[in-house]
């Protein structure tokens, strides 16, 4: 398709039925060849997006669907993610792609250890989760890559919002406040303070039982306390403090380019494993349509596969454990599994035919998801080649 990317389809005949099967193989010593992450519509809580879609937007040549994601409710990716070197989500203990700022590509399981610290008071408080939904009795932090700010808290549930700036940010005039609401009505994107850890903020402003509807500034986060830590915030917390905003993970994702979840894990260190951590246990021994990331043990290729399955006449699919096997057998040193099912669809860009999805979504159409593995090529330029 392009220089280091090479596509390729098979129909395969087995004792137990057909098989449709589509690689991507990616030279990633190629200079030109690049890897990135679609989020659909740009933000994690959305109605989805189709992986042709987002491959047509940004000029990709190729894209793969990505993460789990709450299908049919927010439509957000369930795992950690990562773009353009900025985190975008906590992580949620399964596996996830990682491709360092160096180019580097590995299989990783990242650890949420963050937190939020008053430098005033000495006092700091464990982040529960970052950009997902609102967690019972914690903190969770909002910026405006999720989409939609705080709600206003049911009935009988304790809520504390506090407004953070930049530190170096200039104050501006207060958000009014409404019957039982905020409405930010600026959308101009102020500079992302610093991601790493310790990042400086200050406390514009605290909500209690209120909601913080989005849009807001994107320099602007969010602390929404529920339970004890709405209790916490609303005793310890007031306008003008400094705050140190620690959004950390062991390892460190401060080096990535981006991560994208997925699971379960099927190889490592050149050996089938069967992973505890499973984002669908129980989907292990039942025939899918599937995909999956695999990386040589020399980082220098990176396999992208697609199976069909659920069509009789077509493709019948693979476990968990085939699809191990099939991976490695290819030459995967580590491989990970993609949102099965029929959110399994491989798109590339066909000459004369544009965007163009190759395999067959069980659904019968392309289903939307919530982000994407692109593929682009850049010889000496960000078009996709020719």
């Amino acid at each position: 398709m392009a220089p280091g990317v090479l596509y390729s389809g098979y129909r395969v005949g087995t004792s137990a039925g057909p098989l449709s099967i589509h690689h991507l193989r990616l030279d990633l010593g190629n200079p030109s060849v690049r890897l990135g992450l679609a989020l659909a519509h740009d933000q994690l809580i959305s109605g989805d997006e189709t992986v042709s879609s987002m491959v047509r937007r940004t000029g990709a040549i190729a894209g793969i669907n990505g993460d789990y994601f709450d299908i049919g409710d927010s439509g957000m990716p369930l795992n950690i993610v990562v773009r353009d070197g900025e985190l975008l989500r906590s992580p949620s203990g399964w596996v996830a792609l990682a491709i360092g700022k160096d180019g580097s590509a590995r299989i990783v399981r990242y650890r949420w250890t963050a937190s939020v610290v008053f430098p005033t008071t000495r006092q700091s408080y464990w982040i529960a989760a970052y950009n997902t939904g609102l967690v019972p009795d914690g903190i969770t932090v909002i910026s405006n890559a999720r989409g939609y700010g705080a709600p206003a808290p049911d009935r009988g549930i304790r809520q504390t919002v506090v407004e953070l700036t930049p530190a170096d940010e200039s104050s501006g005039s207060p958000s009014k406040a409404g019957r039982g609401a905020i409405v930010v009505a600026s959308t101009q994107a102020a500079p992302l303070p610093s991601r790493d850890q310790g990042a400086p903020y200050t406390v514009k402003q605290v909500w209690v039982q209120q909601a913080y509807y989005a849009p807001f500034p994107r320099g602007t986060l969010l602390l929404v306390g529920r339970g004890s830590a709405a209790d916490w915030m609303r005793r310890n917390v007031t306008a003008g403090m400094p705050v140190q905003v620690n959004l950390a993970t062991v390892p460190d994702w401060h080096a990535l380019h981006i991560a994208i979840g997925g699971g379960p894990l099927l190889v490592r260190d050149g050996r089938i494993v069967n992973d505890p951590s499973s984002p669908v246990p129980n989907e292990r021994n039942y025939r899918h349509p599937v995909a999956a990331v695999g990386i040589s043990r020399d980082g220098a290729t990176m396999l992208l596969v697609a199976v069909d399955g659920r069509q009789p006449r077509l493709s019948i699919g693979l476990t968990q454990p085939q699809l191990a096997a099939y991976m490695l057998w290819l030459g995967a040193y580590q491989a990970m599994a993609f949102d099965s099912g029929g959110s399994v669809t491989m798109v590339v860009r066909l000459p004369g035919r544009g965007a163009t999805v190759v395999n067959s979504p069980s659904d019968g159409r392309e289903r939307p998801v919530a982000d994407a593995l692109l593929v682009f090529s850049m010889p000496g330029s960000r078009r996709p080649a020719q």
